[in-house]
């Protein structure tokens, strides 16, 4: 989902913050749309430059890797924002789970002309089978039943690459939400405990550096 914060802390990596300049200035050209000023693909690369400039992976190895990603996945949304006919709703939701309250910000919220609201995951990656089984799907489809009533929803996810958006229907919901319900439970408790099978994470994590388990393990 969208970072809203105004720069990219030191420990992100670099990964997201070239997803992180890829969404803020696919919500630019959402708002230019919207004011009536659509824009083009220069002004587009543009805007991404700026983003670049404060939150890109700057100085990285794969940095110009990182930055032809963007530029090509911008340059579809140009064409795509430009043909839609409908309207966006940017900005946060609070979602009620298990009576604790989520802040979640959907990467698009597009309400098309008949009144079907398409909440969007943006993916910037290949589509995979493991992708709808992601709880995220879950708390976006939990979100917009209070805030568009008797309206038609539909959640999917858009690949930049390809251009499509692909329904993801509902799943084991309830299960997915409970893993939050989870999750804040052990925050609440103060409960933090390490999950070492993770090896991908570990590495990209804050405390990596002083964790209790990386060190006894090192």
């Amino acid at each position: 989902m969208t970072a809203g914060s105004s720069s990219a802390p030191i420990f992100t990596s670099p990964y997201v913050r070239f997803h992180r300049c890829v969404f803020r200035t696919i919500g630019w050209l959402e708002t230019q749309r919207a004011a009536g000023t659509p824009s083009d693909l220069p002004l587009a690369l543009a805007q991404l430059a700026q983003e670049w400039a404060v939150r890109g992976p700057k100085g990285h190895g794969f940095e110009a890797y990182y930055r032809a990603s963007a530029e090509t996945m911008i340059a579809s949304m140009v064409d795509v924002i430009a043909a839609e006919t409908g309207t966006y709703d940017q900005g946060e939701w609070i979602v009620d789970v298990g009576g604790k309250q989520i802040a979640v910000t959907p990467d698009r919220v597009v309400i098309a002309p008949d009144g079907t609201v398409h909440v969007q995951r943006i993916r910037t990656g290949r589509k995979t089978k493991s992708d709808p089984a992601n709880r995220i799907y879950a708390l976006l489809r939990r979100g917009p039943a209070a805030r568009y009533p008797g309206r038609r929803i539909v959640i999917e996810a858009y690949y930049l690459t390809t251009r499509e958006a692909v329904p993801i229907p509902p799943g084991k919901d309830d299960k997915l939400l409970e893993e939050y319900t989870g999750a804040i439970a052990d925050i609440e408790r103060g409960a933090f405990a390490p999950t070492p099978e993770d090896a991908r994470r570990c590495p990209n994590c804050q405390c990596y550096f002083i964790c209790d388990f990386v060190q006894g393990s090192s």
